[in-house]
């Protein structure tokens, strides 16, 4: 911070005192970069204050003009102020120290107690230089919110541009989904992604943390799963690449940016052609709900999380999928909005909300779930429903 010279206003109606004031300023081991103003009257001290600000006022209060003198002060803002009183009363002391004067000296008393006064203002011009060098953090700490919430703004358009839309229909799937952060930006992640006209990936992605962060890895996610499902579009339409080998391919990629940064990752590919679906785990809880015309259940598999080991063991499975059908995902983020104390009773309640509200929209899931929670989410709460009639 750059030093700032300490300016003085004295108002005084009389050119005595003012001289007896600049004599002990002078003398004074005070800076030698003092400037001091003068005023002859509160009405062009008010002037004066307007145009600029000043460490310190010194003025001569009478006791029948205290309360104008709060005006001044105001105008002063927290920057103190020594009052030199002409009466030598209780009222006029009592009404000085209301109105906002941090010091107080008798006029008739000045001469006699010049260490103590120029000692004030010392304190008062430390007091000033404290209050300058607040304002200054402060209005640089303002500059850096206000630029941390443009950037934030920013990164929270692109990455709900990654986003697909919150509904969408590809190769006969209807896909919703609804994410709600515990901060700005969120560490949860879904995309759908057609491979062909038969066949479509879909993933849920769980980052660990949260804000800026985490969300900065679903950028990178989003970029990696693009990459591999262009290429495996060069595959022969019957053969369907390995889901377990893609989730080793973001690990290793997770890996080498050395972000520190883990996900869970469950990762799914419906076969229009064959009525399966294919499915990858990669340390994904809640399991996702299979909902058919034989009830509502979770699949099974699990798998390591992606990015921390260098060699982890993913669960890749394959069921034969009813018409129609539901599969729905949920990040663990809905699991700490549940009331029930044990792990077991939440996953239970979760799947007899789903059983009994086939075919609902992940807003509707997440009204019924969190029905009577009326705090701000602990954590990033992502819900996605995926349909095939």
């Amino acid at each position: 911070m750059s030093h700032t010279s300490h300016k003085i206003l004295i108002i005084d109606q009389s050119t005595d005192m003012i001289d007896k004031i600049f004599d002990l300023l002078n003398d004074s081991p005070l800076p030698d970069d003092l400037r001091v103003a003068t005023s002859l009257g509160l009405d062009e001290a008010k002037g004066k204050l307007r145009e600029r600000a000043f460490s310190l006022i010194i003025a001569r209060v009478a006791l029948h003009e205290v309360s104008q003198y709060q005006a001044v002060l105001e105008l002063h803002g927290q920057m103190p102020s020594i009052g030199l009183i002409e009466e030598d009363s209780a009222d006029a002391l009592i009404g000085a120290l209301r109105v906002g004067f941090d010091d107080l000296f008798l006029v008739r008393n000045f001469s006699a107690e010049s260490v103590p006064f120029v000692e004030s203002v010392e304190r008062c011009l430390a007091k000033a230089r404290m209050v300058d060098e607040n304002r200054f953090y402060r209005e640089e700490l303002e500059q850096s919110l206000s630029e941390l919430r443009a950037d934030q703004q920013a990164a929270y358009h692109i990455q709900r541009n990654m986003m697909p839309a919150e509904e969408i229909e590809v190769s006969g799937i209807v896909a919703r989904h609804l994410i709600t952060p515990s901060l700005y930006l969120s560490g949860d992640f879904v995309d759908v992604v057609p491979v062909d006209n038969e066949m479509v990936v879909f993933y849920l992605a769980d980052v660990s943390g949260h804000g800026a962060s985490s969300a900065l890895v679903t950028v990178l996610l989003k970029n990696m799963t693009q990459g591999m499902v262009k290429d495996y579009r060069d595959l022969p339409g019957d053969k369907l690449p390995s889901l377990a080998d893609v989730l080793r391919r973001i690990n290793a990629e997770l890996l080498e940016t050395g972000v520190g940064k883990h996900l869970s990752m469950f990762i799914g590919a419906i076969d229009r052609r064959s009525g399966l679906l294919h499915y990858a785990v990669g340390g994904h809880h809640p399991m996702p709900l299979i909902t058919d015309a034989s009830g509502t259940r979770y699949l099974e598999g699990r798998g390591m999380p992606v990015g921390l080991f260098e060699q982890p063991l993913y669960d890749e499975r394959t069921i034969e999928l009813q018409s129609p059908f539901q599969v729905t995902l949920f990040s663990d983020g809905i699991l700490e909005v549940l009331p029930h104390k044990d792990m077991r009773s939440r996953e239970e309640y979760v799947r007899a909300v789903v059983d009994n509200l086939r075919g609902a929209e992940p807003a509707r899931l997440k009204g019924a779930l969190m029905a009577g929670y009326d705090s701000e989410v602990p954590d990033d709460i992502a819900i996605m429903t995926v349909v095939g009639h």
